[in-house]
């Protein structure tokens, strides 16, 4: 450990945890954008609704949450949760061509949303939601590829544009010599799952979803998925079918969110004071010392991550959890940028 690294968290320690990383306060946008009619009170108040529902299915990654008492409740007492709107007026695409239309930004508070889901006992993603590699081989007018930065940007953004509203991030492959060394489309054809976790590995993501899609924009198409979460964990696998590449990409992604919520999803406790001690390894810079503290701030249940002792390479980390603590070390366990060692673990940057 560099002396100047020592320094700093030092530093930081006596000054009352500056290194310190709030899960919740580092979450994603608390915000979300809807179509309104005009900026008359009864057109906002509707728009308010729509946001208050989109907001709850971003948090949880599952559309029928709109549909309990909750979500009926919070509608009725929407300003309650809200921290400001404001409206804009957007280029949007309909089927005419492109057009102005006028939409009204809310600003939601996402403490207060995710503790009302949390005593509801409503699973919700964690504060910072799963991040998904995408490798999606396909097949088009006699060719095959695997869609990355020079082929297929249309299907993956459709992808995006699908998992945006359910929570999800989902990262796309930078298609390189490295990639195309590591994984070929035969590999995608074939089911191959090795491969494909080994191709993986560079981009850290919490799960990768592995897609052949055989069809065109119109007409049949058909896409046969495969889900991995974790580092050994089992390969899910399911075909989505239908009419054009959009409808059945989007329904991939929304079959995709409903796996996801198995091991990423939790009914956290609001009241919760629990602790978590977790050592750390292969910490040699600033740059690490803050990946590694994001890092563990993304895992299921924690909410705070505070450097307690360094010692060379290895930091001491104390854990703020709301759900129980082998939750928490099973997603540690599985993660694949921590490396179980010894009595901890050692960073894989």
């Amino acid at each position: 450990m560099s002396v100047v690294l020592r320094l700093f968290f030092q530093f930081a320690v006596v000054v009352g945890g500056i290194v310190s990383h709030t899960a919740v306060a580092e979450s994603g946008p608390a915000s979300v954008q809807v179509p309104v009619a005009s900026d008359s009170e009864s057109a906002r108040s509707e728009a308010l609704v729509r946001a208050m529902d989109a907001m709850l299915v971003r948090l949880t990654g599952d559309p029928a949450v709109t549909e309990t008492e909750l979500a009926t409740r919070l509608r009725s007492r929407v300003g309650e949760y809200l921290n400001g709107f404001s409206y804009r007026t957007v280029t949007a695409a309909d089927g005419d061509g492109a057009g102005r239309e006028t939409r009204l930004l809310a600003r939601f508070s996402r403490p207060a949303l995710r503790n009302a889901l949390a005593r509801a006992e409503i699973a919700l993603w964690p504060p910072s939601p799963p991040t998904v590699l995408v490798w999606l081989g396909a097949e088009r007018d006699g060719e095959r590829f695997i869609a990355g930065s020079d082929q297929g940007r249309p299907l993956l953004e459709r992808m995006r544009t699908a998992a945006a509203p359910l929570g999800i991030t989902l990262i796309t492959p930078l298609m390189d010599l490295e990639d195309r060394r590591n994984l070929g489309y035969a590999d995608i054809a074939g089911g191959f799952v090795d491969p494909v976790r080994e191709a993986s590995a560079r981009y850290g993501a919490e799960a990768v979803v592995v897609g052949r899609l055989q069809g065109g924009e119109t007409g049949t198409t058909r896409v046969r998925w495969t889900l991995l979460a974790g580092d050994e964990g089992t390969a899910e696998r399911w075909v989505s079918s239908g009419d054009g590449a959009r409808s059945v990409l989007a329904s991939g992604v929304r079959e995709m969110a409903q796996r996801l919520r198995a091991p990423f999803a939790y009914v956290p406790d609001p009241d919760s004071r629990r602790r978590l001690t977790v050592a750390v390894r292969g910490v040699e810079s600033l740059a690490a010392h803050q990946a590694v503290a994001e890092r563990l701030g993304q895992q299921v249940g924690v909410t705070r991550v505070i450097p307690v002792e360094i010692i060379d390479d290895r930091v001491r980390w104390r854990l703020a959890i709301n759900v129980e603590a082998e939750r928490v070390m099973r997603a540690l366990d599985t993660d694949q940028r921590l490396r179980s060692d010894g009595d901890g673990y050692r960073w894989r940057p």
